[in-house]
């Protein structure tokens, strides 16, 4: 499609999106906004079909909306939750995440991100083997320091200890495969230690951490081909987690596999998973509404947010983490809500308008820099998080992986000249 025709669209979808965050309390705007986002995520996934890494993003992402759209159709509550909200917030909610995705491709200029799997690898035994060890020693803290497991059948069994370690490990998995070289016994340690990061969540019932780190072997070791591959393995992915979730908690009341998809509970509504990030989402617009997330709270937010990539959580103020300053005014599960949302609450309208140009113009710079590249490839693998819980992961572990990554080639251009695979003819070398 012509590069200004794809603009177009997008910028007339933005000001779609716009509208309705702006007048969300129109008829027509709750009717249209969750049909046009949907229409927009497929008409991107066709678009973008060459880049599995955005394929598996906007099919994750499109599952919001449909849900809300299955939620009215079939007569369930979005969430056990809902009577605090309303249609219309969960409509603004919507809007404000559209709005995101537009300024999101507008920024990359509707061209696909090049995660490091697309660059040449960098060739270090010494750093490869110390991200190795560094992975064994994490497993062997966060397995030991984590109590309860799966077969405990509850959603409250985290008595003690941070599996934070789970997902943190991605910054060690993607610094490995950057210096892995052609070794194909390092690429073989890597899957092997990865694949225990795998593991070890789901037998403590982590789905996240353990989805993202397989969604990290997949992109890097096996990527798939086209469309039909990813929509596949996400159906196949979702629908296990999916289970997962219903034997976690022990329900016996999701009977059919609708309820099962949907993750309805005895309720008679939805539960957590998708349900819980849209009432998260329209939870947080309401407390704009009310005045509570103002704009102190988006300033003080911000500054604890940048504050908290250097400083434990403890140190920092508790603004920092949308969903649990929104937990003393009104009730969320654990779920956070959609980025767009977050955007929003820290600067309004022209807060997500900035944040998406920015992004995507990492995901833009990540074709020709390979710094970009390795920021851009952990937003990739994260997406589960920043697109469902908040977006801290996007600034704190993002910019921990960018110093490990700078401290690692600075070892790296000391100890012994980098040896790389030269690029194929059809793609430039990058610039450091």
């Amino acid at each position: 499609m012509n590069y200004n025709v794809a603009i177009l669209i997008d910028l007339l979808a933005g000001l779609f999106f716009l509208f309705g965050l702006l007048i969300g309390g129109y008829h027509s705007a709750y009717a249209l906004v969750p049909l046009v986002l949907c229409g927009y995520h497929i008409w991107k996934l066709w678009q973008m079909r060459s880049s599995p890494e955005l394929a598996f993003l906007l099919i994750f992402s499109i599952t919001y909306p449909i849900f809300w759209i299955l939620s009215i159709s079939l007569s369930v509550d979005i969430h056990y939750l809902f009577w605090n909200v309303d249609n219309i917030l969960i409509t603004k909610a919507l809007a404000a995440q559209g709005l995101f995705l537009c300024c999101l491709f507008i920024g990359m200029a509707n061209k696909p991100p090049s995660t490091i799997a697309l660059h040449p690898r960098r060739n270090s035994s010494i750093l490869f083997w110390t991200c190795i060890t560094l992975m064994m020693i994490c497993l062997a803290i966060v397995v030991s320091s984590v109590q309860g497991s799966i077969f405990e059948q509850s959603y409250d069994y985290e008595l003690s200890g941070s599996s934070i370690l789970f997902e943190y490990v991605l910054i060690l998995i993607i610094i490995a495969y950057a210096y892995s070289g052609q070794s194909k016994t390092r690429s073989r340690a890597l899957i092997f230690c990865s694949v225990l990061f795998v593991l070890a969540p789901l037998y403590f019932g982590k789905r996240l951490p353990a989805a993202m780190v397989m969604f990290s072997l997949l992109l890097l070791f096996w990527r798939p081909k086209g469309l039909k591959q990813v929509a596949l393995i996400f159906c196949a992915g979702f629908f296990s987690l999916s289970l997962l979730a219903l034997f976690r908690v022990g329900d016996s009341s999701a009977n059919t596999l609708t309820q099962i998809l949907l993750n309805v509970g005895s309720e008679g509504a939805m539960r957590n998973n998708q349900g819980g990030v849209v009432y998260s989402s329209a939870a947080y617009m309401k407390l704009v509404e009310d005045g509570i997330f103002d704009i102190h709270f988006a300033i003080e937010s911000m500054i604890n947010t940048a504050l908290s990539i250097f400083l434990p959580s403890a140190m920092v103020s508790e603004a920092a983490y949308i969903n649990f300053s929104a937990m003393h005014h009104i009730p969320i599960p654990g779920n956070g809500g959609l980025p767009g949302v977050g955007f929003y609450v820290w600067g309004r309208e022209i807060g997500i308008v900035l944040a998406g140009l920015f992004f995507g113009r990492l995901m833009y710079k990540s074709r020709y820099s390979y710094l970009s590249s390795i920021y851009v490839t952990f937003l990739l693998f994260t997406f589960p998080r920043w697109m469902a819980y908040n977006v801290n992961i996007m600034f704190k572990a993002g910019t921990l992986l960018v110093i490990g990554y700078l401290i690692t080639r600075l070892v790296s251009s000391v100890s012994s000249p980098n040896r790389v695979d030269r690029p194929s003819p059809d793609k430039p070398e990058p610039s450091n």
